[in-house]
């Protein structure tokens, strides 16, 4: 098997991504707000990139094959998705405190965004997601919904429910942190974390390709995904924590007209 061949054939038919775009579609038509050009470009990239990583060679590779891919893959889930279809739903902007959500459900979905890397990359639930396909599933599912649940502190439709600047900066630093320990010890670890990426079932009649071809051994495949967990994951974060400090800084531009509507 060639590479141009692997890429042309490893698609497949995924029902989450349909419920996915299904999903947006909806969300986007039951917008209580004016449609607007950017949130059908963020929901649109949204589903691309679910479509990417369910239904391209990249879900196939990731179901089974390569450790890396199954990286890159939970990261387009958990990192990118979320992010994206949250941007694509929200509503106008309405200024009001952060005090209520910062106590109540901030700490959660810290917790929900970082443990979701940590908890399935365990070797006894990574191995047992990649062998059974029903919790394969829940795992997809999981990421997606967990991603959601990180990323609303950030990213809420109105910024009442998002974190006020400052604190947004140390939850994006803070998780950043907890995805380099993960993304370092995947990386430099000197046993496989998930036993069965080592020995793959080759039902594609791929493997020579990817060994060989390609050469991701077990041992480079493993090293990759835990850089993949450690550089590109905090690249995202920092693009939150820039997106977050451009806001600030318009800030005082923003509530000039706000305060004149107001005083009308």
């Amino acid at each position: 098997m060639t590479t141009t061949v692997l890429l042309l054939s490893a698609w497949r038919f995924d029902p989450i991504a349909v419920l996915g775009c299904a999903a947006a579609i909806a969300a986007y038509a039951a917008a209580p707000h004016a449609k607007s050009a950017s949130r059908l470009g963020f929901l649109s990239a949204a589903t691309l990139v679910l479509v990417v990583a369910l239904v391209s060679p990249l879900g196939t590779l990731a179901d089974g094959y390569l450790f890396s891919a199954h990286m890159l893959q939970h990261l387009l889930l958990l990192l990118i998705v979320p992010p994206l279809a949250l941007l694509g739903v929200s509503g106008q902007p309405r200024r009001g405190t952060h005090a209520g959500l910062a106590a109540r459900a901030v700490p959660l979905a810290w917790v929900a965004g970082v443990s979701a890397m940590w908890l399935w990359h365990a070797p006894l639930l990574c191995d047992a997601a990649t062998r059974s396909g029903t919790l394969h599933r829940l795992q997809e599912i999981s990421l997606v919904v967990l991603g959601l649940a990180f990323w609303w502190p950030i990213l809420a439709p109105r910024e009442e429910s998002r974190l006020a600047p400052l604190a947004g900066v140390i939850y994006l630093f803070t998780a950043c942190t907890a995805c380099t320990v993960l993304g370092i010890a995947i990386t430099f670890s000197p046993v496989e974390v998930c036993s069965v990426f080592a020995h793959p079932t080759d039902r594609l009649g791929a493997l020579s390709l990817l060994r060989g071809g390609w050469g991701l051994t077990p041992e480079r495949d493993q090293q990759l995904g835990g850089l993949f967990m450690w550089v590109p994951a905090c690249l995202v974060y920092g693009v939150g924590i820039l997106g977050i400090l451009a806001r600030w800084y318009r800030a005082p531009e923003d509530a000039a007209p706000a305060a004149l509507e107001e005083a009308r």
